[in-house]
């Protein structure tokens, strides 16, 4: 609990209001206090000058029973504890003490600033009265010189009271504020801690190997963004993981496929052999056409290697390209007029279709024929007679678009995601009665990849499959 990031959170929120109430108490005491002091100041002051002209004439005829009275009823009526003192500092009266026993004042601060300036004022603890006090003396002229003093004095004990009440009232605010503070600062650190929290769950489910789980996104600041990120960082995960499965796949179906592929002929082949040794060899009729199966599989092997040569040529990369410029139009031609024989044997229609008036290209020209050889040948060996073939070439802007249509078999939808991997067939029995080496497709796909172009395959079964190609001008 006490690691939880909502603690610390909520802990800084608290210290720093804590650190606030503090300062500004201070603050407000030390303001309070002048403001208080002024206060007092500024009473004592317009009320010493107002006695000042009350004593001014009984100081003048130095009545001192007249003194007395009038100053026990003046403090009375003030409420402020007054003193009148004479030219030397003898204390003539005093409101709160005997007179008499009281202690010569012309040391005193104020009486000592009201003699030189007419207006004095001190701040200090009274012996006599055992607390602090504030004190306002004012002199009493007459024809210009001082014949006595008038002093007002108030305890301070009532500002002490006053900044005692505002502490009070400023502590009793900031344990409110630290109450809402921690409700509001809670639940503020829950919005922020909750995602951070469910992110951590998440990323530790991922460093796991599992990606089912994503992160809720309720806002779009930093947290959101995060979110947002981390979640993309487990898909991307998931989908190098999967493509990694599927390559780890394909690389132990490669190695199974060429092995049976390569083991198939072998075998074959060698027990052709083995039967003219042991004596085939001399039937003349049986020796010949043995030797016409061995050779047809050495070929079918021939052909195997060929292919296989072929895609490691092509995943070495664009390094061994040559590219040239080219006429498209007259490369497929080339290629059509080629397969004339085999489309008369099985009595197959081709159809060229060229849309565009320019149909050169930049581009490796072995390699594109190498398309449409094996887009041809397919499409011959896997439709029936009498059954039409449609090359189309279609001039575009940037880029040119081949389509090979057929209407043989056609393909079943669970296998044209993987009919351009190598050796994957669907017919695995036709196909090497075909002559096929189940590379044709994969090749294709590799020359397309390398000219940065695209190449899609549509299929149904017993309706025709159409294989579409587009390729880069340049």
């Amino acid at each position: 609990m006490k690691n939880k990031i909502i603690w610390r959170f909520l802990g800084a929120h608290i210290f720093l209001i804590f650190i606030a109430i503090l300062v500004l108490s201070f603050f407000a005491s030390l303001k309070l206090q002048d403001y208080y002091e002024q206060k007092i100041s500024d009473k004592l002051t317009s009320n010493a000058f107002l006695a000042e002209d009350i004593f001014k004439e009984y100081l003048s005829s130095n009545n001192q029973e007249a003194i007395q009275l009038k100053n026990e009823y003046l403090a009375k009526k003030l409420n402020l504890r007054i003193t009148i003192i004479d030219r030397q500092g003898k204390v003539l009266a005093d409101s709160k003490q005997d007179s008499d026993t009281m202690e010569n004042h012309s040391n005193r601060p104020e009486i000592i600033e009201a003699i030189r300036d007419g207006l004095g004022e001190s701040d200090r603890f009274s012996d006599t009265l055992g607390y602090n006090m504030k004190y306002v003396a004012v002199a009493v002229e007459k024809n210009g010189q001082p014949i006595g003093l008038v002093r007002l004095a108030l305890p301070l004990t009532e500002i002490e009271f006053q900044i005692r009440f505002i502490y009070r009232i400023v502590l009793l605010a900031g344990l409110f504020a630290v109450f809402i503070t921690f409700i509001v600062g809670y639940f503020l650190s829950k919005s922020i801690t909750n995602p951070i929290s469910e992110m951590k769950d998440i990323a530790q489910r991922i460093a796991k190997g599992d990606f089912s789980k994503k992160v809720t996104i309720k806002s779009k600041d930093e947290l959101g963004v995060l979110a947002k990120s981390l979640n993309k960082m487990a898909d991307e995960l998931q989908l190098k993981i999967d493509n990694l499965r599927k390559m780890d796949r394909v690389r132990t179906d490669f190695v199974a496929n060429v092995s049976h592929e390569l083991k198939t002929p072998l075998t074959s082949i060698k027990g052709f052999i083995e039967t003219l040794e042991d004596g085939a060899i001399d039937d003349k009729e049986n020796a010949k056409r043995f030797i016409a199966i061995i050779k047809k599989h050495a070929q079918r092997l021939s052909n195997i290697i060929d292919d296989l040569l072929s895609l490691s040529e092509l995943e070495i990369g664009k390094d061994r390209m040559k590219i040239e410029k080219f006429n498209l139009k007259d490369l497929i031609n080339e290629v059509a007029l080629g397969f004339g024989h085999a489309f008369s044997a099985k009595k197959i229609d081709l159809k060229l279709n060229f849309e565009g008036n320019n149909f050169s290209i930049n581009a490796d020209k072995a390699k594109v024929e190498q398309i449409f050889v094996n887009l041809i040948d397919n499409a011959v060996k896997y439709i029936k007679e009498n059954d039409s073939v449609i090359a189309t070439l279609i001039e575009q802007k940037s880029n040119f678009v081949i389509t090979v249509e057929d209407d043989g078999i056609g393909i079943s939808q669970e296998h044209l995601s993987r009919i351009f991997e190598r050796f994957y067939r669907v017919d695995k029995a036709r196909s090497r009665q075909l002559g096929g080496t189940g590379l044709g497709l994969a090749i294709v796909k590799h020359i397309v990849l390398l000219h940065n172009g695209n190449i899609d395959i549509q299929s149904e079964v017993n309706r025709g499959t159409k294989i579409t190609i587009s390729l880069p001008k340049i």
